[in-house]
């Protein structure tokens, strides 16, 4: 076989641009193996660290024995697959440029971007041969034809995830090829290498990567945005989830302590929910208002003000969602009315800190004056968590209308108390 490949070889070597491409290629797979598979590797050994041998030889006894030598090969094809996902767009990101002026064939630059998401699924192709040995040795189960799979494994995952022009035909083609070369048996190998053989001869030249600008645009906004107010929470919010935790532990001691239908039951769990959802939405956006209010400088982003009280909801009801997977927990039909429910509390968050300077009782007191009653009117009729949920666009468009009324460049004063205050004149 050497000798058959040995001219190949010999004229790939002597050709200077195909030599230099494939180093090129070649050391860019190994740096994103380096930097990007980092954690994944780090994961790996702290899964053994943690379960040690015995569990893996307990799941690959369940794999291959019990469950049999498909949900096997599921796995190893989605961790090959996920990892190689993460390095193609790396890898792939300036190769349709510049470097194609460069002397080299569409052909090879792609068998070469291949060969670099390849390079960068080494380590995870050793993380996976090496406790295999050791576990199917345990088992008794032959593992050549395993360990023999894995490296077309790799090679059909690299085909799979690179941006080629046949995509539709050679991605089912890539995928079928990692099940089969991982499958465990010779014949079902070598219909895998099969497979990517056609996969490599249809594919095509590499395409340029083409991204959703509006949908990453609005991402990245929607990220900076909720990181400016997490840098303004940091870990104040968690305050409100104590108190939050309270109420509902005041709730399930209710339930524990005294003998209900399901009924009460559940109007229990709901009453101590939509409570414990006022609080933190109270909480945060308390918060939120002292130390993140309207500033000017957000005006000049490509943010209208629909989009700002949006992702402001949004923040608002993810801090809020721990508190309903809890609900959800103690009592499944207890949570679906406070979800219906959350978006209209949100929207309400989101209006009365626009509005804060306007109240005495601040922001955490104006939502606890409309939370406390709509928790006992969801509580006595869960079903009006349908008109919550109907009326939050009717606050969503009044939120936006005051938020488009906010006067960003008006003064606020910052009042302190005259003690301990040298300067104060009731102190002289």
């Amino acid at each position: 076989m050497w000798l058959c490949y040995k001219p190949i070889m010999a004229a790939f070597l002597s050709n200077r641009p195909a030599l230099a491409f494939f180093r090129f290629h070649l050391s860019v797979g190994i740096r994103i193996a380096i930097r990007t598979l980092a954690p994944v590797v780090a994961l790996i050994f702290a899964l053994y660290y943690i379960f040690r041998i015995e569990f893996f030889v307990l799941l690959a006894q369940a794999l291959l024995i019990d469950s049999g030598n498909l949900v096997y090969a599921l796995l190893f094809s989605a961790v090959s697959l996920g990892t190689a996902g993460i390095a193609a767009p790396r890898i792939c990101l300036g190769l349709t440029g510049w470097i194609r002026h460069l002397p080299l064939s569409s052909q090879t630059n792609r068998r070469l971007a291949g060969l670099a998401v390849f390079a960068a699924l080494i380590p995870i192709l050793i993380f996976l041969a090496v406790p295999h040995i050791v576990l199917l040795k345990n088992l008794e189960i032959p593992f050549t034809v395993y360990i023999l799979g894995l490296p077309f494994l790799g090679l059909a995952s690299a085909l799979c995830v690179l941006p080629v022009e046949r995509k539709r035909l050679t991605r089912p083609l890539a995928v079928a090829a990692c099940l089969l070369s991982v499958w465990g048996k010779w014949p079902l190998l070598l219909a895998g290498v099969l497979a990517i053989v056609v996969c490599d001869l249809v594919s095509g030249p590499l395409l340029p990567v083409r991204k959703h600008p509006h949908f990453h645009r609005g991402l990245k906004g929607y990220l900076f945005y909720a990181t400016i107010s997490w840098r303004a929470l940091k870990l104040r919010f968690l305050a409100s989830y104590i108190f939050a935790l309270l109420v509902i532990g005041a709730s399930a001691l209710f339930i524990s302590n005294n003998s209900f239908n399901p009924r009460l039951s559940t109007k229990a769990v709901l009453f101590g929910g939509a409570l414990s959802l006022a609080i933190v939405c109270a909480g945060t956006g308390s918060i939120l208002a002292s130390r993140r209010p309207s500033w000017p400088w957000a005006r000049s982003l490509p943010w209208s003000a629909r989009q700002r009280i949006v992702m402001d909801s949004l923040f608002l009801g993810v801090h809020a969602l721990p508190v309903l997977i809890l609900v959800a927990i103690m009592n499944l039909s207890a949570a679906a009315p406070l979800a219906l429910s959350l978006p209209l509390l949100t929207l309400y968050t989101s209006l009365v800190i626009r509005r804060s300077s306007e109240y005495r009782m601040g922001v955490s007191g104006k939502i606890f004056l409309l939370g406390l009653p709509g928790s006992f009117l969801i509580t006595l009729l869960p079903f009006i968590s349908i008109l919550y949920l109907a009326s939050a666009p009717l606050a969503l468009k009044y939120a936006t209308k005051e938020e488009r009324r906010q006067k960003v460049s008006r003064w606020l004063e910052l009042h302190h108390l005259a003690a301990g205050d040298s300067l104060s004149w009731s102190k002289q």
